[in-house]
């Protein structure tokens, strides 16, 4: 009875901790891994709308205070806000969302979408995913666009009994039949890639259906993990997984096929280990598309002799596809984004954007590329796009090697691309991005996602001039919060302001001579809350931290 009454309390405590990162708008400060504070929305990324609208955007937005801005937004061909009580629905639902950092945004085949979420909390676990940030935070909208709480509640739950109370999410997918797919793992303490590294799969209605650790499974293959970058489900119930899987000799296996039972498929692992153990190629891949007939298309970089290729493709046996013309990116780019299409294309973004125009020859890049099913290049699309994108400078101050780049590329169903980043041509023409590109490659004109919101204005929330922690005199106070293990945090309330418009203000004191800002008084109040649901015993002290004299 006590077991049990005392695993009740640590999932309780697990509970507490993990929905902390779910309300980080009361516990915000202009410090907590937030690098531009009043800066406007990023976009991150774009999926196809149910009928009757066009993409939902998944975006970014550093703002606290005013104007309302939903983490989903629904737009129509033109980047215009959809309206709809569905897409309102979903803005509004999304809004508590808008401070922390979208990393996916996946579409449910039943209906409805998966946002994962990188948490601005400093206290949040870290990890390593590959080419995008980890997740802390999971969640799923319905059909109608409200929150699908019960869902949420179960796959947090599953995370925090299965992989730990320190879990984050690596990457997501959704397979065909909306099941949730979660590569997720714990911070590795001493970089030694001991930490677990688990593959859990959720029904529709979010119950934990499968659960298994694959660094077991790499173990049984004799190989290690360096990173673990994506999880593709494959249409007989399988998954590609992409990384850096290590070997016994110096060389590492970018991509594994598990079967429909999760087991490793050995008419796949066995003869690409085999090849690339042979010392004969090397073979690097950061992006993985499931292609047709059990094969696998990505993104890298393949090295074989004096042959150099950015993208290729596997076949069901783990041998390179000679049906597939390997694509390789002229003029030193590499290939960090990569898209599948309508039919079978493929398409790519280069990792930089040239300041000025290059002499003609291969190192002239378009930006953005698109691959026929066969892996060669479709004319038709890049004598639409021309020139191409490019960024000029737009100040003198500017370095002369300054480059634009691309952050998000968005293939949609009826072929056209959505692509945003730091550029300001395309084909010579002075643009503002987001931009649309076409099926053929040309710019649709009128685009443009825009930001503006639609939700009734928000309150302003004003500057709290009280604590629930002490009795407001006009001096300074300071709440000093010890946790296990000696580490104190203290918390410094001033009746000054700071440079992000707070009077009163608060900070936060770890040691040394200096504090992190932690916004007003209000966001203290909330994260003391925070750390006696963690266990901290936090009392009033006279003890000034920041007082050299008291030392």
């Amino acid at each position: 009875m006590m077991a049990s009454r005392n695993a009740g309390a640590a999932l309780l405590m697990l509970a507490l901790s993990g929905a902390a990162f779910a309300e980080e708008e009361e516990i915000w400060s202009p410090y907590d891994r937030f690098h531009a504070p009043n800066e406007d929305c990023e976009l991150v990324a774009l999926v196809p709308a149910p009928k009757g609208a066009w993409g939902v955007v998944g975006h970014t937005c550093n703002r606290l205070n005013g104007e309302p801005v939903g983490s989903l937004v629904v737009i129509d061909a033109l980047g215009r806000r959809d309206t709809s009580p569905v897409s309102v629905a979903l803005e509004a639902a999304s809004d508590r969302d808008r401070m922390k950092e979208l990393v996916q945004l996946l579409p449910v085949p039943s209906g409805g979408y998966i946002a994962t979420y990188h948490s601005r909390d400093e206290k949040a676990p870290e990890g390593d995913s590959g080419p995008a940030s980890i997740a802390h935070v999971l969640v799923r909208h319905t059909v109608k666009g409200a929150r699908a709480e019960a869902f949420n509640q179960k796959v947090q739950q599953a995370l925090l009994q299965k992989v730990g109370a320190s879990s984050f999410i690596i990457t997501a997918e959704v397979d065909a039949k909306s099941r949730l797919i979660v590569a997720a793992s714990t911070p590795d303490r001493n970089d030694r890639k001991e930490a677990p590294l688990w593959l859990l799969r959720f029904t529709p209605d979010g119950a934990l259906e499968r659960a298994q650790r694959f660094d077991s499974t790499l173990k049984e293959l004799g190989l290690g993990w360096y990173v673990l970058n994506q999880v593709r489900a494959r249409p007989d119930g399988g998954l590609f997984v992409s990384g850096r899987f290590e070997t016994e000799e110096p060389q590492d296996v970018p991509v594994l096929a598990l079967d429909a039972q999760w087991k490793p498929e050995a008419r796949f692992n066995r003869p690409l280990i085999s090849w690339l153990t042979g010392g004969k190629a090397d073979l690097e891949l950061s992006l993985i598309a499931p292609g047709p007939g059990g094969s696998v298309i990505g993104a890298g970089e393949l090295v074989q002799g004096e042959v150099r290729s950015h993208v290729v493709r596997l076949t069901s046996g783990g041998r390179l596809d000679p049906a597939f013309k390997p694509f390789r990116q002229e003029g030193g780019s590499s290939v960090p984004r990569m898209w599948m299409g309508p039919g079978g294309t493929v398409v790519l973004a280069q990792d930089t954007l040239p300041a000025v125009d290059s002499p003609e020859g291969p190192s002239r890049a378009p930006g953005l590329v698109r691959l026929k099913a066969d892996g060669s290049v479709d004319a038709r699309f890049q004598a639409g796009l021309g020139a191409g994108l490019r960024y000029r400078k737009l100040a003198a101050k500017e370095a002369p090697e300054s480059e634009g780049f691309l952050q998000m590329v968005a293939v949609m169903p009826d072929g056209s691309v959505v692509v945003d980043g730091r550029f300001n041509e395309l084909a010579g023409q002075k643009v503002t991005p987001p931009l649309r590109l076409a099926a053929n490659g040309t710019r649709v004109a009128d685009f443009q996602a825009r930001f503006e919101t639609v939700l009734p204005p928000k309150k302003q929330v004003p500057n709290a001039t009280t604590s629930a922690f002490f009795k407001a005199d006009g001096q300074s106070h300071f709440i000093a919060c010890s946790r296990k293990g000696g580490v104190t945090e203290t918390f410094i309330y001033w009746m000054q302001g700071n440079a992000w418009g707070h009077t009163p203000s608060c900070a936060i004191h770890l040691g040394g001579s200096g504090a992190s800002p932690g916004g007003a008084w209000q966001h203290c109040d909330a994260r003391i809350r925070k750390a006696q649901a963690e266990g901290a015993d936090c009392v009033e002290t006279k003890h000034d931290p920041m007082d050299t004299r008291q030392r």
